[in-house]
This record gives C-alpha cells, structure tokens and sequence, in this order.
C-alpha cells in the first residue's frame, strides 16, 4: 500500500510500505540449490546409520542393496510421467496442483491433504532422532542431562526462525549439512570396500534370488521408500526456482538416480564390512553398525566426525520436511481452503512465514503429545510416524502416476515417446507403488513391534483422509463455488509486484 508522512517533519510525499504478499521469491533458488534441498530431504547418513541396518536384520537382509536399487527403478518410472507434468505445471502445491490437473478437483484436494498431514508429521517424527542424540551427545561431551523432547522442540523452534527469512538462507543451512554427511558417509563405505572388508566383495548381495531369503521383503522396501520420501521438493520449489521448466524435470531425476546408488552403494559397503555376519551384527549393534565400521576399518576422526553429523543430519532432513508442509499449507491458504492468511508471504523476504509458524507449531505440539505420554522418541515417534507418512506419500504418488495418464489423455499426445513418458511409464510406476503398498499393510506390525489395532489401521487412515478431502471439496462445490474453482489454481505469476493472478495452464475436469 502506499502512505502518506502526516509528521510536522513530513512533506506529504508518498512513502511505500510493504504489505503481505501471496506470492513466492520468484527465481531465488538456483539449479544446485534444489538438488542439494532434496538431497538433504533424503539425509543419507541419517538412512546410512539408522535404516538400512535395520533392514538388514528385519527387512531385505543380504538384498537390502538389491532393494535400493529397485526401489530406483520404481521411482524413475514414476519420475518419468512427474516430470512432464513438472513441465508443464509450476505450482508450491506439486503433488495436489498435479493431481487437481489430472483427476478434477475433487481427487486433487484429497490428495492435497493427504500429502500434506504426511508431510506435516514428518517434521516431528524426524525430530525425535534430533532429540534423541542430541541429548545423548550433550551428556557424552557435556555432561548435560537434557530431555531428548527439549531438544527436538528447540529444533523445531530454530527451524522456524531460519524459515521466516529468504528461501536460499535454508538453501546454505542445508547444502552445508548435505555436504559433510555425503562426504563422511562415502569415506567409510569407500576404505570398507577397498579394504575388502571381513571376507572379500560380495557379489551375491545382488542375486535377485536373495529377495526370497530375505526376513522381511516388504520391511526393506519400506525403508527404501521412506529413505526417498521428498524428492518432490524439486517441484515444490518450483515457483520460486529459475528456469523451472528445465530445472525441475532435470533435479528429479539427478536426485532419483544420484540417492539410488548412493544408498546400494553404502549398503553393499555395511555387508562388505561383516561379510556373512551382517544380519546377526546388524541385529546386535542397529544404530551402531556403521559407527563400529568406521572404528574398524578407518581412523579416529571419522567417527567423531559420524557422531556430529548424524545431529545435523536429522535437522536437516527435519528443516526440509519443515519447509515442504509449509509450502503445503501455504498453497492451501492462497487457494481459500485453509484460512487466507496461511496463504501470505513476508513482505520483504517473501517466505511463507505464516504457514512456517503453523507447520512450526503444528509439530511442536506433536512433540509434546509424545513426550507427555512417555513415548520412546525412535521407537515410537521415529517409527509409528513415519509408518503413516510412508503410506501416504506412496499413496499420493500412486494418485498422481494416474493423473498424469488422465491430464495427457486430455491435452493429448504426439509420438511414441511421448506415449512411453505420459502413459506406460506412469501406469508401471502406479502398478509398482500399489504393490509396494500392499507390502507395507501387511508389514505393519513388524515395522512397529507391536500388535497394536490403532496402527494396523494406518492404510485405512489414510483413505479416510483422501476420502474427507473429496467429500470438502464436493461440500465447496455445492456451498461455495467460487472458493471451489480456486481448488489446485496454477499461479505463474511473472511480476512479484503485482496481485496474486492465476493462469492455470489447463483447466482441471470438474
């Protein structure tokens, strides 16, 4: 808005002040930029330390390499079809802005709300190993005896502030956490291999057959897919990303393909390292595993390098996860779904602050449930979590591997690459993800150790919350059709300066 200096020292001269925005920092984060935020999202050496020895013991065991790499290829077949619509479509909602373009928005606010409460909880889930060594670590070095749920809360807290300035700040944070864990991960696993480990290479981690030896296939492919989960941070950013058109398709699958053999290539190392006893050493040591091979097999500093940045690691996979269900939440706020101040951004920095401090309380909150009830922070907040933000992101991503057969089933296809890429490559992607699915419900009382009803109804909650956001949305068409209309609205916005317009690049069906 503009003023007017009313003060005895005033001319009267306009004075500009600057008001809340609904649009993002267009053209702030640069190519490297995001492939470093979903890298991050992925935290390698947080999956390196944690769950890919627990799918040793439980999960894939001696094919837990095997079941990385075809975790993959299930993800590069959905990347196919994800990426022409990234092509096409440039929205912070991703996943709910697709899914309204290809199936209507009734499945496309389903879907919105779906991938944004699993996102919203990831935050928290991931925020518990924060605490959980964070405090261990103070008592080691400090001899402080903090509570693990103080230090996830002040996590949470950080994360917040760092958010509420310009995007490329979390940009720096993450990229500069992402580099150290890369680097003191592919270290140990590269002397592990070179040294030959406890008895030579082990070629047989990569029979297929070892998949039908494994303790629990569908243990292993849940740890796969939950090492994944926020590689759609590429479109995510895509509002605020230069050139996304061409930045966005190329981050996603650099990130697909670059996780994928990064993670076989650590869990081809931790068998190397015990040779025939990685499952039963897995079994004793869990969170420990890598941490003994660094002692083993390189040098001092390694390990204490190892037991610092598995802390930064578990931040910034949490602060990415932070920042993703914020850009949720904003989108639904900008739409009218959530209130209309969810949807604002800072004035100046042009972040999503708002929708930082909801997604910020939102989870610190989640924390606290967790610690009042005397939850353990990995067993039960690390885990049950994860178990439904799991099935629902792979739920979601199932969704939109149909809607990008419907959306070009509309607009239509010319040659048969373009078939390969909008139809068979997203068909196989959305037959995969089912099966994967279908694995993880009938794995859930492993993955939670208990035999708990509430948690073997995990798949149901998630249909539920699907089904609630058709049901809104069919509410909005009868009640309120214009708040209707705004459901998964494209913003391609070119001036910052200007009011929020909307351009959808096409029309959603009804």
């Amino acid at each position: 808005m503009t003023t007017t200096d009313a003060s005895p020292r005033g001319t009267g001269s306009p004075i500009a002040s600057p008001e809340p925005s609904t649009s993002l920092l267009k053209g702030s984060i640069r190519f490297f930029t995001i492939v470093l935020m979903v890298t991050a999202a992925a935290a390698p050496l947080v999956v390196v330390s944690t769950y890919i020895p627990i799918s040793y013991a439980y999960g894939s065991g001696f094919a837990t390499s095997l079941t990385y790499l075809a975790a993959t290829a299930i993800l590069l077949l959905f990347a196919v079809g994800f990426a022409q619509m990234a092509k096409r479509i440039t929205a912070a909602g991703a996943f709910y802005n697709f899914s309204t373009q290809g199936l209507g928005r009734p499945a496309g606010l389903g879907t919105g709300w779906t991938i944004m409460l699993a996102y919203s909880m990831i935050a928290p889930a991931i925020s518990g190993g924060f605490g959980y060594f964070t405090s261990a670590m103070l008592l080691k070095y400090l001899s402080l005896d903090v509570p693990w749920w103080a230090c996830s809360i002040a996590a949470l807290a950080l994360m917040f502030f760092i958010s509420y300035f310009k995007v490329t700040v979390t940009g720096r944070v993450l990229g500069i956490a992402l580099a150290l864990e890369v680097l003191i991960v592919f270290l140990v696993a590269t002397v592990v291999i070179v040294r030959g480990g406890a008895e030579g290479q082990m070629p047989e981690a990569f029979n297929p057959v070892g998949l039908l030896a494994a303790p629990a296939v569908g243990i292993g492919f849940f740890f796969a897919f939950w090492s994944w989960i926020g590689f759609e941070t590429t479109a995510i950013y895509g509002e605020e990303t230069t050139d996304p058109k061409k930045s966005v398709p190329r981050a996603t699958y650099i990130a697909v393909i670059t996780l994928g053999l990064f993670y076989a290539f650590a869990a081809y190392a931790g068998i190397v390292g015990f040779g025939s006893q990685t499952m039963a050493q897995a079994e004793t040591l869990v969170g420990d595993y890598f941490f003994v091979l660094a002692d083993m097999y390189t040098w001092p500093f390694a390990r204490i390098l190892m037991d610092f940045l598995v802390i930064t690691g578990f931040f910034a996979c949490s602060f990415a996860f932070h920042n993703n269900a914020s850009r949720y939440i904003f989108s639904m706020g900008r739409d009218g779904i959530l209130p209309g101040k969810f949807g604002r951004t800072h004035p100046v920095h042009r972040s999503p602050f708002v929708a930082n401090g909801v997604q910020a309380a939102v989870a610190i909150v989640t924390v606290m449930i967790f610690a009042v009830l005397g939850a353990d922070p990995l067993l039960h907040l690390g885990t049950w979590l994860p178990i439904f933000c799991t099935a629902a992101v792979v739920f979601v991503q199932m969704m939109v591997s149909i809607a990008v057969i419907n959306y070009f089933n509309r607009v239509g296809r010319s040659g048969p690459l373009d078939y390969w890429k909008t139809l068979w490559a997203p068909a196989l992607g959305a037959i995969a993800q089912g099966a994967v699915l279908v694995l993880l419900t009938i794995y859930i009382p492993f993955l939670a150790e208990e035999n708990i009803v509430a948690l073997n109804l995990i798949p149901l909650y998630v249909l539920l919350i699907f089904a609630a956001g058709i049901v809104y949305a069919l509410y909005l068409r009868r009640r309120s059709p214009e708040t209707y209309q705004r459901i998964g609205t494209i913003y391609e916005e070119e001036d910052d300066e200007a009011p929020a317009a909307t351009t959808p690049t096409s029309s959603p069906t009804p």
